[in-house]
């Protein structure tokens, strides 16, 4: 899976853009602010229609601009699609060689992206709707069927939610009414997490050895799922279970006036030699072990999908010592699509750079390779 080129109009800092890149490795070099990152969150929004920097779409519009434009030419399996998202002020709008596709389902996994930002390391201390988040974007770049059973999930949740606010506890026919929920919503609950449980094994099947491979040591990294509603009474089946507990805390539950059990109380998290790394590891090792997570995705989905997702690295090299650098840089071989962005060229190797695409952001526009080295003086200015 390549990206072959983007435009982008009227997109955070940039008027416009046309930007053509190659199949293997495309560095984007210039100071802070430039538009580096900007670019990177373009091609994530072209590919899930989400940015991994803002919640808000608007935020995706320059300044005193109607609406926002990216365009981009993919190709997969030798087939060439042309992708489009328009923002503006009503919503968004996407299309799958020029027809407007309503079905966010039917357009996402068109092209698959990993990204690795500030953001992402930022993901571990976060709250768990931050990591539900991440993981519901990533299973379902892989699956779409998880895309239909997630939304089917959260909407029965938001049902289920509003009766809570209403319902008489002690009506038979509202609770009667209740049950009927209740059955569905845990029959979806256990599709969502077997969905989810079965991406965390696939993930921990390729991330310690990756872990081990760029830290340079032998500790253990695993990524964990925790489920509010398992347990250890193996007599029981998980739809059961989940029912038995929406029963026993009906009171508490109409109380609070929303679900307490399910998906949505969800939460995953790493353990470094069995201890919760966000509150026992280092920056460094929070920072190796979600290059070890992204890594790790790109083995599974060209296992899964049987193409290699586009790798977006987003100054990934500011903080690692160059032993570090040299056991990520082996992972992007020629079959992994690699845009990375960087302030100091002398990050990469030159043997790195020489066949790759470089691209020099400065005050918003890009200059092309051929120029760069004619011009390299101008770049940390």
């Amino acid at each position: 899976m390549k990206i072959k080129n983007i435009k982008l109009k009227n997109y955070r800092n940039y008027d416009a853009l046309d930007i053509s890149f190659n199949d293997n490795l495309n560095i984007i070099i210039g100071e802070n602010a430039q538009g580096k990152t900007n670019l990177l969150e373009s091609i994530y929004v072209l590919a899930v229609t989400k940015s991994f920097l803002s919640a808000s779409d608007r935020n995706l519009i320059k300044f005193n601009s109607k609406f926002s434009f990216i365009n981009g030419l993919v190709e997969k399996k030798d087939c060439l699609t042309n992708l489009e998202i328009l923002v503006n002020d009503n919503g968004k709008v996407v299309k799958i060689n020029g027809k407007e596709i309503k079905k966010l389902s039917e357009y996402i996994s068109r092209v698959n992206v990993i990204v690795f930002s500030a953001e992402s390391i930022r993901m571990l201390k976060e709250s768990p709707t931050s990591r539900r988040k991440y993981f519901n974007i990533q299973i379902s770049q892989i699956n779409r069927n998880y895309i239909k059973k997630l939304s089917d999930y959260n909407n029965i949740l938001r049902q289920r939610n509003e009766y809570l606010k209403i319902i008489n506890g002690n009506k038979k026919s509202d609770q009667e009414y209740l049950d009927i929920l209740n059955t569905k919503y845990a029959e979806l609950s256990v599709d969502v997490y077997e969905y989810r449980k079965n991406y965390i094994l696939e993930i921990n099947k390729y991330l310690d050895r990756i872990f081990k491979s760029i830290v340079g040591d032998e500790l253990h990294l695993k990524l964990n799922y925790s489920c509010n509603f398992i347990s250890g009474e193996k007599e029981y089946s998980l739809k059961d279970n989940l029912l038995w507990k929406l029963k026993d805390n009906f009171t508490k539950e109409l109380s609070y006036k929303m679900t307490l059990f399910g998906p949505n109380r969800d939460d995953f998290y790493f353990t470094l030699e069995d201890k919760n790394l966000s509150l026992f590891g280092s920056q460094g090792q929070m920072r190796s072990a979600i290059l070890a997570l992204k890594l790790a995705e790109v083995l599974l989905f060209n296992t899964k999908i049987g193409e290699t997702p586009v790798l977006l690295l987003d100054d990934v090299f500011s903080e690692l010592d160059i032993n570090k650098r040299n056991n990520i840089l082996k992972y992007l071989d020629k079959k992994v699509q690699t845009i990375l962005t960087t302030t100091d060229i002398e990050n990469i190797s030159e043997e790195r750079r020489k066949n790759a695409n470089v691209y020099v952001i400065k005050n918003g526009k890009i200059i092309s390779r051929e120029i760069i080295f004619k011009q390299e003086g101008d770049v940390n200015e």
